[in-house]
């Protein structure tokens, strides 16, 4: 696999459907070890692995994988926390980013705006000769130059979560009473029928900001191991890859294929249709 974006259960007791976010800890770690093998397993030399999930439960999955061969990204919530009266408020989650060998890296596919600092204040200015991290005894005058696609790439990435405002224009929601995908507005009009939504599935934007940074040119594929609601596979879609997920929970499995159907009906013909794509 070229890309594998795997968002599991954070063993903090969310709803799936099921006991597989109620786990001891033991046991949940000792079910990370079978997917986490796996994943590498198929992983292609130059793919990229990433695992989502909250620190302390990544720092036990981070102690699994080489030190070298791993970095953390953290995702703000650039418009929410998770409140709590008594402690620190929750702003972000961990993403782990690891690989086998050495990984795909675009840095102008994701590249960031500046600063208004650095565009005002240092942007042409020039870097006079001399000792620096560079050059030990002395190196040439430089000048700081703006890239026209902008900054590179920071580990922190502020993207909404899908709460608020957020949450009605993207929300995937399946209203099995009606057999039709639904408008997050309308949501209300369904009080009564029997919908499906999936409680933690993430932004469209941060899925494509990471397939962006690691995907080789051409055809490449995704896999995705913990499906949910299909964001993903919509992300690697919009993105020109193909993508394998998997979703233990029949109902969330019912809900990523009409997504896609859903995305697939409302968007030109590409040149992915056809290709490698399944929802198992």
């Amino acid at each position: 696999m070229d890309i594998i974006i795997a968002d599991p259960p954070y063993n903090i007791g969310k709803d799936f459907g099921n006991e597989s976010d109620r786990r001891p800890l033991g046991a949940y770690i000792a079910w990370v070890k079978l997917w986490l093998a796996e994943c590498l397993r198929v992983l292609k030399p130059a793919g990229t692995l990433f695992i989502y999930g909250f620190d302390e439960i990544l720092a036990h999955i981070a102690v699994l994988l080489p030190l070298e061969k791993q970095r953390w990204l953290i995702w703000h919530y650039s418009n929410k926390n998770i409140p709590s009266a008594q402690f620190w408020q929750r702003s972000h989650e961990a993403i782990i980013c690891t690989w086998r060998e050495a990984p795909i890296f675009n840095r102008d596919a994701v590249r960031e705006p500046y600063t208004e600092n650095f565009l005002n204040g240092s942007a042409g200015r020039v870097r006079p000769a001399g000792k620096g991290r560079f050059a030990a005894t002395g190196g040439r005058e430089t000048v700081y130059q703006a890239h026209s696609g902008g900054a590179l790439p920071r580990d922190v990435l502020a993207v909404p979560t899908l709460a608020g405002g957020a949450a009605l224009k993207e929300r995937i929601l399946y209203c099995k009473t009606c057999g039709a995908i639904i408008a997050p507005t309308k949501r209300r009009e369904h009080d009564r029928h029997d919908v499906l939504i999936h409680p933690t599935q993430k932004p469209l934007s941060l899925t494509e900001r990471l397939i962006k940074s690691c995907k080789p040119a051409g055809e490449y594929t995704v896999l995705i191991p913990f499906c949910g609601s299909g964001s993903e596979c919509i992300a690697a879609l919009q993105n020109g890859g193909s993508y394998i997920a998997y979703e233990i929970n029949p109902d969330y499995v019912l809900l990523a294929k009409k997504a896609v159907e859903y995305y697939k009906k409302r968007r030109p013909a590409r040149h992915d249709e056809g290709r490698l794509c399944g929802i198992y």
